[in-house]
């Protein structure tokens, strides 16, 4: 039976209080997940992927919610894992509208087979006019964490809500170029205005 993961995740440096106000979200699938047990064994296994990756992503608290497909009411209880260890580190984080997206497809790279989620953000350091090759490795990491969650008791997929139909993920790949999500944004602190005067 098909499952829905909606995944959100806080992503603010360094107060822990902060992380929840701000969330980053994904939306998995997964089939075969046979009961609201193995929704929930699957959420966590999910939860833990995200709480455990390392510096140069920026992850705060992870929350998970389980759901049999199109259901309306959860699986179970949210699945929460608290990352407070990463509020100890000294380095920044950059723009937290700045992504990478790690894309995928399901046997055939055409448009009803293939799907993508936006990670990050990620550290300050990482600032070039183009991500690294280590750093889209880690990308890439993730995705195959994800394919392998639970042990495998589940299978990452993709839905076309075009065919309404799933389609087991066989492929992974990221590109160096950053993306944007704007709606992951901090909202400004400060606005500085000005007049123009002749001759300034």
């Amino acid at each position: 039976m098909p499952t829905r993961l909606i995944v959100t995740y806080g992503s603010t440096d360094p107060a822990p209080a902060e992380w929840n106000e701000f969330r980053c979200s994904n939306t998995l699938y997964y089939q075969d997940v046979e009961t609201d047990v193995e929704a929930i064994q699957l959420a966590q296994s999910v939860a833990n992927i995200y709480a455990a990756l390392p510096s140069p992503f920026v992850i705060g608290n992870v929350e998970v919610r389980p759901y049999l497909f199109n259901g309306v009411t959860p699986s179970g209880p949210a699945i929460e894992v608290l990352t407070a260890a990463q509020a100890a580190s000294a380095l920044r984080v950059g723009p937290r509208e700045v992504a990478l997206c790690l894309s995928y497809f399901a046997g055939v790279n055409r448009p009803r087979s293939r799907g993508r989620i936006y990670t990050g953000p990620f550290r300050a350091q990482n600032d070039g006019e183009y991500a690294t090759e280590t750093l889209l490795g880690e990308v890439l990491n993730f995705g195959s964490a994800l394919w392998n969650a639970n042990g495998g008791s589940g299978t990452w997929s993709v839905y076309s809500p075009t065919v309404q139909a799933f389609a087991a993920i066989t492929n992974l790949w990221c590109d160096n170029a950053w993306d944007t999500v704007r709606s992951r944004g901090l909202p400004s602190t400060n606005r500085v205005e000005r007049v123009p005067v002749v001759g300034a």
